[in-house]
C-alpha cells in the first residue's frame, strides 16, 4: 500500500513538472520595442510648433524562437480620430531598427503616435508618444502687392526682401542704410526686358548709373522654377519654404534674372522666381502683375514675395 501511495505522489509530481515545462514552451513572450535615443528624437511626450519636422526612431526585436512579422506606425489627431497609417512594414527577422523625419500636424492640439511589432507568433508590444503642436513663430516674412517700377516710373524701383520696402534711387545714392538693405533693383528695356538685377551687377548701371557711387552693393541669386502659383500659394512656414525650394534643385548662378536673356526667361503672370540674398536668406517671388505696354522705362511689375526670416 505504501509503495501504490508512493508511485502515485511520484506520478503526480512528474505530471506538475511535465505541465510546467510543457506550459513553459506554450507561452512565449511578446516582442519587445523601444524609442531609438538622442538629442535628434522625439521620444516621449513632446510640445511642438505647428508643422515642425522631428525625427523618431524604433529598435525591435524578438524574444522567441519566431522572427518578428510586421511593425506599423499610426497617427492619430485628436480632433479627427481616425488613425492614419505612416508605415506598415512586413518583417521576416529577429530584429529590425528603422528611422524616419515626420513632419508635426499643421493645426493645433494632440497627436497621438503608436508604434507596434507583431512576431509569428500572433504577440505584438506597442510604445507610443503624443505631440501636441501649437502656433508658433511661421519663420518667413510675407509682403503681397509688392509694386516696382522701370527707370522713368513715378513707381521705387528697388526693394528690400528682409523688410518689404520700396525705395527710388535718390534715397539710395546718400544712405548706406539702405543701400545694405537692397536686394535689387527692376527695369525694363530692349536687350533684357523685364528684369530683376543686383546692384552689384556692373551692367545695372546702364540703367541706374548712380549705384557706382554705392558702398554697398548687394549679391542676390535668381533663378526661374517650374512651379505653379498653388505651390507659391500653400507655403505658410519655413519649413515648407525651406524643402519647396531644396526640391527645385537650383543652382543661384546668376545674378539677375531676364525676360529675354535668362534661360528659361519670359516674365509673366504666375511665374515662381526662387533667389538668395546676400546673407544666404532664400525666397520665393510669384509674379502677379505686368505692365507689358508701357514704353521709355515707364513699366512697372507686381509680386508676392516669401522669404525666410
Amino acid at each position: 500500500m505504501k509503495n501504490i501511495t508512493f508511485l502515485l505522489g511520484l506520478a503526480i509530481i512528474l505530471g506538475i513538472l511535465i505541465s510546467s515545462c510543457s506550459k513553459t514552451e506554450e507561452d512565449p513572450t511578446d516582442p519587445k520595442i523601444s524609442f531609438m535615443s538622442g538629442a535628434e528624437y522625439v521620444n516621449n511626450d513632446t510640445i511642438l510648433p505647428v508643422s515642425t519636422f522631428f525625427k523618431v526612431g524604433f529598435n525591435a526585436s524578438s524574444t522567441s524562437d519566431k522572427d518578428l512579422s510586421s511593425i506599423k506606425l499610426t497617427r492619430t489627431y485628436e480632433i479627427i480620430g481616425n488613425p492614419e497609417e505612416v508605415f506598415n512594414f512586413t518583417l521576416s527577422s529577429s530584429s529590425f531598427s528603422f528611422d524616419t523625419t515626420l513632419a508635426a500636424h499643421p493645426n493645433e492640439g494632440d497627436e497621438k503616435f503608436i508604434c507596434t511589432v507583431s512576431d509569428k507568433n500572433g504577440l505584438s508590444s506597442s510604445v507610443s508618444f503624443t505631440i501636441t503642436t501649437v502656433a508658433g513663430d511661421p519663420g518667413i516674412y510675407i509682403y503681397n502687392d509688392v509694386n516696382l517700377g522701370s527707370f522713368n516710373s513715378n513707381t521705387n524701383s528697388s526693394f528690400a526682401s528682409i523688410t518689404g520696402q520700396t525705395f527710388s534711387q535718390a534715397e539710395a545714392l546718400s544712405d548706406t542704410i539702405v543701400q545694405q538693405k537692397i536686394d535689387w533693383c527692376y527695369f525694363d528695356g530692349d536687350t533684357y526686358g523685364h528684369t530683376l538685377m543686383s546692384p552689384v551687377n556692373d551692367e545695372i548701371l546702364n540703367v541706374y548709373d548712380s549705384i557706382v557711387s554705392w558702398d554697398y552693393r548687394n549679391n542676390t541669386k535668381f533663378e526661374k522654377t517650374t512651379y505653379e502659383p498653388g505651390i507659391f500659394d500653400g507655403i505658410e512656414n519655413s519649413n515648407q519654404l525651406t524643402v519647396i525650394i531644396y526640391n527645385a534643385n537650383l543652382s543661384f548662378t546668376s545674378n539677375f534674372f531676364s525676360e529675354k536673356l535668362s534661360n528659361p526667361g519670359e516674365f509673366e503672370v504666375n511665374d515662381i522666381i526662387a533667389f538668395q540674398t546676400n546673407k544666404g536668406k532664400r525666397g520665393l517671388i510669384k509674379v502677379t502683375e505686368v505692365n507689358p505696354g508701357a514704353t521709355n522705362g515707364e513699366s512697372t511689375i507686381k509680386y508676392d514675395l516669401k522669404v525666410l526670416k
